[in-house]
């Protein structure tokens, strides 16, 4: 698969980030999606849930069982392409029902949600919906988004893994629009 370079120029993105250290999310690179069409929900799904598990409880789920176990319950779930925020917070409360620590969550708009998880005292990923009718270089696409910052225009920008095998992928946040995050309960 064609690695996708960042559409914005280093001048144009960010000069300060906010967020979790990218160092955390370098195991994520060798996962990548290489299935045609797609499951990306199941791979950022995946992400996100083996990511809270490590930031919270300092343990290492498999991400290939991960992946596997939630395939049939994101991007199987039902009988139309692609995936929606809907297969994905369904999916994940699926695999979390007998857990009792995390409910999946979706908000419309990104941003306030990225905000306001990368801000708090115990910060988790959010995952982003890419949407190819706002401009989006991926495309509809989700990606799972661990830091944020402002360029000096004062543009909005994620940085994220895109499961093509990048951790640093820089999309801006008016590109995007759900959010799907893990809660604490």
């Amino acid at each position: 698969m064609k690695r996708r370079k960042n559409k914005y120029p280093v001048h144009l993105q960010p000069k300060t980030w906010y967020g979790l250290d990218p160092k955390f999310f370098q195991p994520y690179r060798k996962y990548v999606n290489r299935e045609k069409p797609g499951i990306c929900g199941t791979y950022v799904s995946a992400a996100l849930l083996h990511s809270v598990i490590r930031l919270d409880r300092d343990y290492e789920l498999d991400m290939d069982k991960l992946i596997q176990a939630l395939r049939p319950l994101v991007d199987g779930r039902h009988f139309y392409p692609g995936t929606y925020y809907w297969d994905l917070v369904g999916g994940l409360n699926e695999l979390l029902e007998t857990d009792g620590h995390y409910r999946a969550r979706w908000h419309w708009l990104s941003d306030p949600i990225v905000l306001k998880m990368l801000n708090d005292e115990r910060p988790l990923p959010v995952i982003v919906g890419g949407l190819k009718p706002l401009g989006n270089h991926y495309g509809n696409h989700w990606l799972l988004a661990y830091r944020y910052g402002y360029n000096a225009e004062g543009k909005l920008f994620y940085r994220c893994y895109d499961n093509h095998g990048r951790i640093h992928a820089v999309v801006a946040a008016s590109q995007t629009l759900p959010a799907v995050w893990l809660e604490r309960i």
